[in-house]
């Protein structure tokens, strides 16, 4: 019943834990740093890995006599056929004041199970990528025909900024996801869905899949695009990047 301030969190960073990932043939030990772009502000990276599709990664974090693991793969990528400019019907007259959705199409393959994701970040407006509104999807709700995706703006911009405008840069990051991504994900949006509504408070926990804490660890198939609207040409860049 305490008022909280969501900067009381910067108190509980673990600055100085051991945090290590491996690959079965390499083990790399991850160095803390402030990094602004996230909140809280402190990150685990490395330079030294990089994330390959098909690979297992385990990570283990040490801390004041504590352990925690957890192991991953890194899904093979999935690119999208396309991503359109689409100008919102009855949206303004003034060029700077139209309204733009962006779709993406997406050819699934029927033969393996997959899971995907959408990640967004505007040019000059978002310091990382931010979680699509309705941005998750389970293959099981596609055909073999391409089937059209909404590559929407992030949860943080959804109520007040629900498209995009005139001259926005948009960087799209379309993932594949593992089974334990899919799930964390989809507990993480039905609960951001919820939240705010009284009548349906949420119970439950996000799931994890950390033996020993809380969280998740999982790979994400990546392949990343750049979107200029109302830009004559929207060709895809489309670069062979995948990634933890």
């Amino acid at each position: 019943t305490s008022v909280r301030d969501s900067m009381d969190l910067k108190e509980h960073i673990v600055r100085w834990g051991k945090v290590t990932v491996s690959d079965g043939e390499n083990d790399v030990i991850l160095s803390g740093r402030k990094d602004d772009r996230y909140f809280p502000p402190y990150i685990y990276t490395t330079s030294r890995m990089k994330g390959e599709a098909g690979k297992d990664y385990h990570l283990t974090v040490e801390y004041s006599g504590r352990k925690v693991t957890a192991v991953t793969t890194v899904p093979e990528p999935v690119p999208l056929e396309y991503v359109r400019v689409h100008e919102v019907q009855g949206s303004d007259e003034d060029i700077e004041s139209k309204k733009y959705q962006l779709i993406g199409g997406l050819k699934d393959n029927r033969d393996r199970k997959d899971y995907y994701k959408v990640f967004t970040k505007v040019h000059g407006q978002d310091s990382s990528y931010v979680s699509s509104f309705l941005g998750l999807t389970d293959d099981a709700i596609l055909s073999d025909e391409i089937r059209e995706i909404p590559v929407n703006r992030g949860y943080r911009h959804w109520k007040e900024k629900n498209y995009y405008k005139f001259n926005d840069i948009v960087y799209v990051r379309f993932c594949t996801l593992t089974a334990q991504g899919y799930e964390y994900w989809s507990d993480f949006e039905e609960m951001q869905s919820l939240a705010q509504n009284p009548f349906f408070p949420i119970t439950t926990d996000i799931r994890s899949n950390i033996q020993g804490g809380l969280g998740y660890w999982t790979g994400y198939g990546s392949t990343y695009y750049t979107i200029e609207i109302g830009a004559e040409s929207s060709d895809l860049q489309n670069p062979d990047n995948v990634g933890l």
